[in-house]
């Protein structure tokens, strides 16, 4: 059974992981609560555990950690409310009591929480901690669902190929937050493509165009915009905290294209990357990241792949994928003759992505068995980051290159992501790259 079945089902792992050899952790046996620990308790992160919860009850949230102590209550009272709809009132507690659970805040909260008794850990804070934050993960021999993306620059993205590998010496698993790889939707038709359905692959566009500019709000006083705390709690609006919106939100229509093509097929060159800040919201208030960007992406052997995305207020909306074959297309979910007919259209949606990750991982805990979707997630990454450095130089330049050779690194000297910063009001001006002044390294 692949993992197709396994989100039709919900109950097994894939023929595939089934055939893995066992590892060195300790097993969790089907009846034992896995005990579970959330680092990130915004709306994302808290969101992951009340999912975690619903695709298996027979878990026990052991603590919470952020970088903001009033986060930790309202995360406890929201998965609470989960475990209610889950279990019933009277069982709830089993799984977090919002007054016991352990809540740890500050820098060392990592630290803290990963001191528990825990078995896996959500790591669902802003993305540019997600790489200092797995590192200490894997030093601890800990399980992992990691939301995306796992890196905002180069160097965090090479950072995140090692420990993949070192995750896989020590039989750890970690999913991963590309839900769409667990739609069956998704899944038939990925297959579908790949066993030749549409023929040849030849290319594909993906686009993540939203209506409204996500950050339209501002969390902090005026005047404060240039302080480590302001940029943290709005970080979806810096570039070094999130990556851009082309790395922190459009990298899952990338990555529906990279898994079609093949996930470890990579881009030869990076040969347009065009972008912007056309939105009126004014610069450092709301950030400097770009609202739209458009890359083209040499795959090789005639395959390109064209990524478009943008946060404009009062614009069209389209969030999707598509991809030409030499016998079809792609789109819509669906695949079509280049006519327009139906070829083929899925089913239903049979169990909430959202969920079926979090099943796949912790029914691999239970096996004893090797789940490790880290390098597919970091591959998308990088190619995301590559569009991102292409829109800011304006520069062409070959993927293997930036991999093997590039030194960008967009986190702030002045912020030390391993925990040990204590000052939230050091400096960090803010300003918007310019193409053609920003320097490609």
């Amino acid at each position: 059974m692949d993992r197709r079945s396994f989100v039709k089902n919900g109950a097994v792992l894939g023929a595939a992981a089934a055939a893995l050899p066992r590892f060195g952790f300790a097993q969790v046996k089907g009846s034992d609560r896995i005990k579970v620990a959330l680092i990130g308790c915004g709306g994302r992160g808290t969101g992951a555990a009340c999912n975690m919860i619903a695709a298996d009850p027979n878990i026990k949230i052991v603590a919470l950690g952020d970088l903001f102590p009033e986060k930790l209550d309202k995360a406890a009272n929201k998965i609470h409310d989960a475990a209610k709809k889950s279990v019933g009132e009277s069982k709830a507690s089993e799984i977090i009591d919002p007054a016991k659970v352990k809540k740890f805040s500050g820098w060392d909260n990592v630290d803290q929480v990963l001191s528990e008794d825990i078995d896996v850990v959500i790591e669902a804070t802003p993305p540019v901690f997600r790489t200092p934050h797995y590192e200490k993960i894997v030093a601890a021999g800990k399980h992992a669902f990691l939301e995306k993306p796992g890196a905002v620059d180069v160097i965090q993205g090479r950072k995140m190929y090692k420990l993949a590998e070192e995750a896989s010496k020590k039989g750890l698993c970690v999913v991963c937050g590309n839900q769409r790889r667990y739609d069956n939707r998704y899944q038939d038709l990925v297959k579908r493509m790949q066993d030749g359905e549409i023929g040849e692959l030849l290319a594909g566009q993906c686009y993540w165009n939203n209506g409204s500019y996500i950050g339209a709000w501002a969390h902090g006083k005026e005047g404060t915009e240039d302080t480590l705390e302001y940029q943290i709690r709005n970080w979806w609006c810096f570039i070094w905290a999130s990556g851009d919106n082309i790395v922190e939100q459009h990298v899952h229509n990338i990555d529906v294209l990279m898994w079609a093509f093949g996930s470890d097929r990579m881009p030869v060159e990076v040969t347009t990357g065009l972008g912007g800040r056309s939105t009126d919201l004014p610069c450092p208030r709301y950030g400097d990241r770009f609202s739209h960007f458009a890359i083209d992406y040499d795959m090789g052997n005639g395959l390109r792949m064209a990524s478009y995305c943008h946060q404009d207020p009062n614009t069209t909306p389209n969030v999707s994928e598509r991809i030409v074959g030499t016998k079809g297309i792609f789109q819509g979910l669906r695949l079509t003759d280049h006519k327009g007919k139906t070829i083929y259209a899925p089913g239903k949606l049979e169990l909430d992505p959202y969920i079926a990750e979090h099943k796949y991982l912790l029914s691999a805990i239970r096996s004893g068995r090797r789940v490790n979707e880290l390098r597919h997630l970091i591959n998308s990454n990088m190619v995301a980051i590559a569009g991102r450095m292409s829109a800011f130089s304006g520069k062409r330049f070959k993927y293997d290159w930036m991999v093997k050779k590039s030194e960008e690194n967009i986190v702030p000297q002045n912020v030390d992501l391993m925990g040990k910063t204590q000052d939230l009001s050091l400096k960090n001006p803010v300003s918007v790259p310019v193409p053609g002044k920003y320097k490609l390294v």
